[in-house]
Order: structure tokens, then C-alpha cells, then sequence
């Protein structure tokens, strides 16, 4: 079976090492993790992953710098963003991004691969 790969963007380490060991189970393969925008921009130039799984609130370079960035180097890229703190105004923000979808913390790691799998034919 060939695995879906990802990369993880939250500053919350605990929490992103967890979900990372969960989409392993439903065979993803977490290439990388990083624990704010700029780091995920580097991992997915590096890695070039099927999936981002992003937080949107983190210190220095956010979520919307990596989803804005990821996007110029591939504007088709799968982004599922995993948030605890999501406004109407970040709704706006999102709206016009090309997300693949977006989940409140808590969230349930099946629905969130549910997604993926609609998404993406792996």
C-alpha cells in the first residue's frame, strides 16, 4: 500500500508528536514536523508531502505565512488546517486560501483522515 505522506506545522510538540504517532496508524507518513510556519515551509520544500496538517496561531511566522507560502511554491497543495483558536475573521482570511479543510481542537483523527482519504487517492 502506498502511504500517504505529511508533514505536521503546530507549535504544540506534544500534541503534534500525538497526532503524528495517530496518522501513522492509519498509514501516513509524517515526513517532518515544525513548529512554526517558516520551519513548515522549508520541511515541505524539502519533502514535497501529499498533505500539510497546520496549526493557524503560532509565535513569529503563523499559519497563514505557511499556507501562503506553500501555496506560491505549489498552488494545489493539499493544506487541512487543525486549529484551537478560529475566528470569523480567520474564516474570511481562509476562505479564499484553497484549504482542504480545517478542524477545531479538539478534533477527531478520524474524521480528519476520513478527509484526507475523500481527497486524496492514495
Amino acid at each position: 500500500m502506498i502511504l500517504i505522506r505529511a508533514i505536521i506545522i503546530d507549535d504544540e510538540t506534544d500534541s503534534a508528536e500525538v497526532f503524528a504517532e495517530f496518522l501513522k496508524i492509519k498509514n501516513i507518513d509524517v515526513v517532518g514536523l515544525a513548529k512554526n510556519g517558516l520551519e513548515g515551509v522549508n520541511l515541505y520544500r524539502e519533502h514535497a508531502p501529499d498533505v500539510v496538517f497546520s496549526d493557524l496561531v503560532m509565535p513569529k511566522y503563523d499559519g497563514f505565512y505557511a499556507l501562503t507560502e506553500i501555496k506560491k511554491i505549489n498552488p494545489d497543495a493539499n493544506v487541512i488546517i487543525i486549529t484551537a483558536y478560529y475566528t470569523d475573521i480567520m474564516k474570511k482570511q481562509l476562505d479564499n486560501m484553497g484549504i482542504t479543510g480545517i478542524f477545531q481542537k479538539p478534533y477527531s483523527v478520524t474524521e480528519v483522515t476520513n478527509l484526507l482519504f475523500k481527497k486524496i487517492k492514495a
